[in-house]
């Protein structure tokens, strides 16, 4: 009887910790993405952040030092304008990759130089998704645990007809 209910509580716990085989993993699990902000000559820009259950969101300053006045935002990444234009002085964004955010100044009184380095805008054009993980392990585990189990019921059953 004691080696019936070693097998029994032995079989519980590889149940029990096969559990994750179990578990449903989100497709689009939340990724921290980062803002990389670059400020050339003619001011500055800043940003914070904050995460919720749409993903994360960015709000961006521009802050032109004296003498110019911000033009306009150039991001590279994929985001979405959630608030503002880019000609704005603040603007909200939802990232969905990193972004490298360029704010643009001119000189006041110029008519369209502006200060800041060239820039080329891509956006992530994939159709598919970031692999999340891999659960073949938890999967093989669960099937063990199946296993011992039904050998464990049908030994105890054994056990039991011989008496």
């Amino acid at each position: 009887m004691k080696k019936t209910l070693s097998l029994l509580v032995a079989a519980i716990i590889l149940v029990l910790s096969a559990m994750p085989a179990f578990a449903v993993v989100s497709p689009t699990a939340s990724k921290e993405y980062k803002v990389i902000m670059h400020n050339p000559n003619g001011g500055s820009g800043s940003y914070t952040t904050k995460t919720d259950k749409d993903g994360k969101h960015a709000t961006l300053t521009a802050h032109p030092k004296n003498g110019y006045e911000f033009s306009k935002w150039v991001i590279e990444g994929d985001y979405v304008l959630e608030d503002g234009e880019l000609t704005d002085d603040v603007i909200s964004v939802l990232l969905n990759s990193d972004i490298h955010v360029y704010p643009q100044f001119k000189k006041i009184g110029s008519k369209s130089s502006e200060t800041g380095s060239k820039i080329t805008v891509s956006q992530n054009t994939s159709s598919t998704s970031p692999k999340t993980g891999d659960n073949t392990i938890y999967f093989a585990i669960a099937l063990i645990a199946a296993a011992v189990l039904a050998f464990g019921a049908v030994g105890v059953k054994l056990a039991v007809s011989k008496k």
